[in-house]
């Protein structure tokens, strides 16, 4: 096997079925020799348990159990900073559970794109967050400036609302960095791309035609927050009746952006 030059970092929460495929998108996508590490967050054992026995036949993934009380992007930016000190490659990727890459050879893509000042290329935020700068939910890093920067991706106040690795923008732009943005669509109202009647982000890199990565969403609560939007909200609310419901919506959703992920990928073989 040669030498990786990426490596692909992942949190696991009860999400083993997106990371199911964002394992094949990254066996079937991906050019050059990589590795991929996944912390599980002390995931339901049923979840931890399908997870194992997928990695058990993909010798490039390894796989550790980290049990442990924290919940939220605490937990999540915890776990990444102990996959970070496990990345010996010049390339590193994060990849939020429920994320992938959707184009062939986006690794090299990206890594293309990395030059001068640019030492970060990923999912752009939002409207509301900050536009200069990508968000993490599928991202390419250089590894050297990464570690001369000292990010700790654990948010220092939740009650403010600080997000995983909320310090990584300010410390790369403060060091004269920048960061590239795959831009983002939200399919409540980009209703012309490859998911128009599923509730998840796609991400189209400048120059590029083809969907370039896609996130669902809230992987482990099946999109529970974002369904309730607009008069939905109180529909979901209702007591038992609602919750269920909720979760049979986010269980379809999820159903069909898998299936619709994997085509576009098998589409590209």
């Amino acid at each position: 096997m040669n030498k990786p030059l990426i490596s692909v970092l992942i949190v696991n929460f009860n999400t083993v079925d997106f990371i199911e495929l964002s394992l094949f998108a990254l066996k079937k996508l991906t050019k050059n020799p990589y590795r991929v590490f996944i912390a599980d967050n002390g995931s339901e054992i049923s979840d931890f348990l399908k997870l194992q026995k997928i990695v058990a036949t993909s010798p490039e993934v390894s796989l550790k159990r980290f049990e442990t009380d924290l919940r939220g992007s605490l937990a999540h930016g915890t776990a990444l900073n102990a996959l970070t000190e496990k990345v010996n490659t010049p390339f590193f990727s994060i990849l939020d559970a429920d994320a992938t890459w959707l184009i062939k050879d986006w690794d090299e893509i990206l890594i293309n794109r990395l030059k001068g000042q640019t030492k970060v290329i990923g999912t752009q935020a939002p409207p509301g967050k900050p536009q200069d700068f990508p968000l993490m939910f599928a991202s390419l890093f250089e590894t050297e400036t990464f570690r001369t920067l000292h990010i700790d991706f654990r948010p220092k106040d939740i009650a403010q609302k600080q997000d995983t690795g909320f310090e990584m923008r300010e410390k790369y732009l403060a060091a004269g960095f920048r960061g590239e943005n795959i831009d983002f669509f939200n399919t409540r109202n980009f209703h012309i791309g490859s998911f128009p009647n599923v509730t998840c982000a796609e991400y189209y890199l400048s120059g590029e035609p083809h969907i370039f990565a896609s996130h669902f969403g809230r992987g482990s609560t099946l999109g529970e927050a974002k369904y309730r939007k607009g008069w939905k909200k109180y529909f979901y609310s209702l007591p038992l009746l609602g919750n269920n419901l909720l979760k049979a919506h986010g269980s379809k959703e999820k159903t069909e952006w898998i299936s619709i992920c994997r085509k576009l990928i098998q589409d590209q073989i």
